[in-house]
């Protein structure tokens, strides 16, 4: 069956009334003036388009010219679900009977089709162009949507407004196709936000458009459109649990929920802090670390010491990589299994060429060297490529670095990492094991490259900082080299917007070893090394690299600012302090003063050890 329309054609208007499964009474009104001081949260539409909780009737469902009418079907995943396979549906916008006060949120889960050239079979870029959602008024004549590409385009009576276009910029925000991703959607007063699968891709602060007018014209459009709405067509797509909200979600909604209602991801916290028996007489495949358990895209950072009988060279570290379960267990396989003499086995994939080294060749030194050495571990994934890069380094200053990758199942599965000890003995750095999850930067640079931004005028992007996990994020330092204050600066703060409500800073950090904040603010709590030459450091730190690692335990924030600069000097500035009371999400964001700053790479930090 198929059906076509067109952006002015007239639409059906009989619909029933959406089942909402969250909220009772989803056209209930504000209370009067003065009762509601601050925005609340309300959920006024769940579709999850099971048979139980959802009314086919309830949706209008068309096609694009000569496409495939949009149906709900079964998935895999997801039980039913809307499928789009070149078509669109409608529904009534359950926000015209409620007040918005500071915007409006949207969360669902949505799968795009993996595209691929029919001649060469080679994959081609998602579709970036189609509307994932669009609101219109009934003529089709106002519309605001957004796309997989993150790109919000607004046009009304009172403006028009437009940002990551993809002809301007490529977020990859939805990657990898033909994989389902949790999206949290919120259009605030003052600009846009964007989570995909729990991690931050877009966050737009907005000063030259009254973003208050798109969140009201949100609020008051009759219809809301799915995979329709943009000037391009939406290419094959599927939508699960869509939920809208009035007013801003928080990090609770952002997080990524499992599949089946459930909540987001925990890793399982570690709890052996020894693997063998300190005699070093534990033999091969008897005794094992925790499981790790590896979420796609993730990084395991492993850190330990390694002790050894000395007998071979096999008598030391080794590492498991395998699938999600217990070893010997139903599903249990081995992706591979790595010696630390680089020596290794696995599955079909295996393969021996994928393995490099440096600092190995004197087997002798390398059983006397590894007594002692301080190791870590990190096994990266990207996709179905497993990375592991392992580096020992021993109490004379010898380094042995192993590194191996392979693919490993299809890179959607969660996978687990164990390390195995055979006559040896290894005690875990407790402080220093961590799972990485990458966070997207949308903005890549602070300040402007003359270092001209003056104080306070310019800034990152937020990063939100759940209680119990960290922060860990990498830049080059530019400075004008006036003062020492005229680098990278940190803030720390409520999860509000700068000046808005509900913000307050904890404190301010500069990286001359001075800063400021609320009435916790100690600088008694400030701590350095490599400090001293206040002229030396004003040259070093045009072009050095800078870590920041923000990690949060119970109510107190630590923070560890280390700087490498070109000639080898590293500056190291520590702080700590109580920010709340540990249970709220807190923001940080880098301030540049007469500085600028270039940004690699953010990850959120969860550590194994809890």
């Amino acid at each position: 069956m198929k059906k076509t329309r067109k952006w002015s054609s007239i639409l059906m208007a009989a619909i029933t009334v959406l089942s909402f499964s969250a909220c009772e009474d989803w056209g209930q009104m504000d209370p009067p003036a003065g009762t509601d001081v601050y925005p609340k949260l309300e959920q006024v539409a769940n579709v999850t388009f099971e048979d139980d909780a959802f009314d086919p009737e309830s949706f209008n469902y068309y096609a694009y010219k000569s496409g495939d009418i949009a149906v709900v079907e079964s998935d895999k995943d997801h039980g039913k679900v809307l499928h789009l396979p070149d078509g669109y549906a409608r529904m009534f916008n359950p926000l015209n009977n409620v007040k918005v006060q500071n915007g409006v949120s949207l969360t669902f889960w949505v799968k795009q089709a993996l595209l691929t050239d029919e001649e060469t079979n080679e994959e081609l870029e998602n579709d970036v162009e189609g509307a994932l959602f669009s609101f219109q008024n009934s003529n089709g004549t106002q519309r605001m949507y957004l796309t997989a590409n993150g790109e919000l385009k607004y046009e009304g009576v009172d403006g028009e407004y437009v940002a990551n276009a993809a002809s301007q910029t490529k977020t990859g925000m939805l990657r990898p196709a033909g994989e389902w991703h949790y999206v949290a959607v919120t259009v605030r007063n003052n600009g846009y936000s964007i989570y995909v699968d729990g991690l931050q891709r877009i966050e737009k602060e907005e000063t030259d458009f009254d973003f208050s007018k798109i969140v009201q014209f949100m609020a008051n459009t009759p219809y809301i459109y799915i995979g329709y709405g943009a000037d391009a067509a939406t290419k094959e797509m599927w939508i699960d649990d869509l939920n809208i909200y009035r007013n801003q979600i928080t990090g609770t909604q952002q997080a990524m929920p499992g599949t089946s209602g459930g909540s987001s991801f925990t890793y399982p916290v570690a709890t052996k802090t020894t693997i063998g028996t300190s005699d070093c007489t534990t033999v091969w495949w008897t005794e094992f670390s925790d499981y790790y358990t590896l979420q796609p895209g993730t990084t395991l950072h492993l850190a330990f010491t390694n002790h050894t009988s000395g007998a071979g060279n096999w008598n030391n570290w080794n590492l498991g990589v395998t699938t999600e379960a217990e070893r010997g267990g139903d599903g249990y396989a081995e992706y591979f299994v790595l010696r630390s003499d680089l020596y290794g086995w696995g599955d079909s994939n295996y393969n021996a060429a994928n393995m490099g080294n440096e600092g190995y060749g004197d087997w002798d030194k390398f059983r006397v060297d590894m007594e002692g050495a301080y190791v870590t571990i990190d096994i990266s994934r990207s996709g179905s490529k497993v990375q592991v890069i392992a580096t020992a380094t021993c109490s004379d200053g010898t380094v042995y670095k192993e590194t191996y990758w392979q693919e490993c199942g299809d890179g959607t599965q969660n996978i687990n990492a164990f390390l195995i000890v055979d006559n040896s003995y290894l005690v875990m750095d407790t402080k220093n094991t961590s799972y990485l999850d990458a966070i997207s930067i949308t903005q890549t640079t602070v300040g402007t490259p003359d270092c001209s931004a003056a104080w306070w005028t310019s800034f990152s992007e937020y990063f939100t900082i759940q209680p119990k996990s960290s922060f860990e994020i990498e830049f080059t330092n530019h400075t004008s080299g006036a003062g020492n204050w005229n680098n990278w600066n940190l803030g720390v703060t409520t999860e509000a917007e700068r000046g808005g409500d509900g913000y307050a800073e904890y404190f301010v950090l500069r990286s001359d070893l001075y800063g400021w904040g609320d009435s916790n603010y100690n600088a008694a709590n400030l701590g350095n090394e490599g400090y001293g030459d206040w002229d030396k450091f004003r040259i070093d730190m045009e072009g050095a690299n800078v870590t920041i690692n923000i990690s949060r335990s119970a109510d107190q924030v630590h923070v560890t600012a280390t700087a490498t600069c070109s000639d080898g000097t590293v500056y190291k500035e520590t702080y700590w302090q109580k920010c709340g009371d540990g249970t709220q999400n807190i923001n940080a964001f880098l301030i540049v003063d007469s500085s600028y700053l270039e940004l690699k790479e953010a990850n959120k930090v969860t550590y194994a050890f809890q």
